[in-house]
């Protein structure tokens, strides 16, 4: 069978699977290893009132498509006998069985998210880049953590890269034919609803995508409001779905004032925990950013929109977890962000004189990262 035009597997592409293999392998043991959480207990509990009677979510914490991605595994052992022999041995695997069944949606939700970093990467910057904002991702304690537990992070943290990114592809296309980026809006649409289904902060970020939509496409702007007039449209009717048309419980669902509530003290103790701070950041993954940073402001050759755009969204998630309780989500909608400029910035630095110089001091930040990866996993 001959594959479409616009699906390339060449030795690239090879390597990034491999990496995402890395990636799924790791969640994958946390999955096996790793007990529920009572957040996780109450999620799929959730969700069977919802999808047996239709119920709101019991808690403003809990989205509606975070409980019932959790829960609808389970519909696979309705009608599934129990052994009948009952001893602990069986009650381990029956448990081991169930976490695997639920925690399944996330994983997978983290492994797209993994496949968006490296194509917006590697369209940006080149294979250089998309390396190393994927080896980044997939050797990063936080998004491996969040993608093999039930919680609402890593399917946000996909909508809102998608809201970001594909309303910065769809500013390209503007001036293309309608064909060209029909399927593009369908995809902003989509990215939104998840975005907002599963979490009703991420909404903050719709505004972001618009802006960089007007300024990117200054001689068709009427063009771009109306089709993020349109995407937005869709997406709100695909969140009212994920709350069965309930017009209180959407209401209730999409409540920001706690989220948003201003706690510039609080959000700082938390943020700069050396627990939480080490386990968004680890050693290596910091000085790759602070050399990034610092390379940025002082050559102006990497001072274009492909890097602009990434940081600029990054330190707003950044400031946001800062002055607000969403301390540990809106960091971790950052982190994708912040891998993706990082691979802008070294990408730009493997092009000088030194490359080589630049490429050795490069396998051993990412070969530290993947070390320390593996030892927060092991004492996970």
């Amino acid at each position: 069978m001959r594959l479409p035009s616009y699906i390339v597997i060449g030795r690239h592409q090879i390597m990034a699977l491999l990496l995402l293999g890395v990636f799924a392998a790791q969640c994958a043991w946390l999955v096996w290893s790793q007990p529920f959480s009572t957040d996780e207990q109450d999620h799929i509990w959730s969700g069977k009132q919802q999808l047996e009677y239709g119920a709101a979510p019991r808690n403003y914490r809990y989205t509606p498509l975070t409980n019932v991605l959790s829960a609808a595994p389970l519909k696979i052992d309705a009608g599934r006998q129990p052994e009948a022999a009952v001893s602990r041995e069986t009650v381990q695997r029956e448990v081991r069985r169930l976490r695997v069944l639920t925690r399944v949606p996330f994983v997978l939700a983290g492994i797209f998210l993994g496949v968006s970093v490296w194509y917006v990467s590697r369209r940006l910057y080149g294979n250089p880049g998309g390396y190393v904002a994927l080896t980044l991702y997939c050797f990063s304690p936080a998004m491996i953590q969040r993608a093999a537990t039930i919680n609402e992070v890593v399917l946000s943290a996909w909508g809102v890269f998608g809201i970001i990114f594909g309303s910065i592809a769809i500013s390209h296309n503007l001036y293309a034919p309608w064909r060209k980026w029909r399927y593009r809006t369908v995809l902003l649409s989509v990215a939104m609803a998840l975005a907002v289904a599963a979490h009703p902060a991420a909404v903050l970020l719709v505004p972001v995508g618009f802006a960089f939509i007007v300024y990117l496409a200054p001689g068709r702007r009427w063009a771009g409001i109306l089709l993020n007039f349109a995407a937005s449209v869709f997406a709100f009717v695909l969140v009212m779905a994920a709350y069965s048309f309930g017009p209180r419980a959407f209401m209730n669902g999409v409540d920001l004032r706690q989220w948003l509530a201003y706690q510039p003290a609080q959000a700082r103790a938390t943020f700069l925990q050396p627990e939480f701070l080490w386990s968004l950041l680890n050693p290596a993954v910091l000085l790759m950013a602070v050399i990034s940073l610092v390379v940025y402001l002082g050559w102006r050759r990497t001072r274009y929109f492909g890097n602009t755009s990434p940081l600029l969204v990054a330190a707003g998630l950044i400031y946001l977890a800062l002055i607000t309780p969403m301390t540990a989500i809106a960091a971790a909608w950052a982190l994708p962000f912040i891998f993706v400029f990082i691979g802008g910035i070294w990408a730009d630095l493997l092009e000088t004189k030194r490359r080589w110089i630049v490429a050795a001091l490069l396998v051993v930040l990412l070969g530290e990262n993947a070390w320390y990866c593996w030892k927060v996993l092991q004492s996970a």
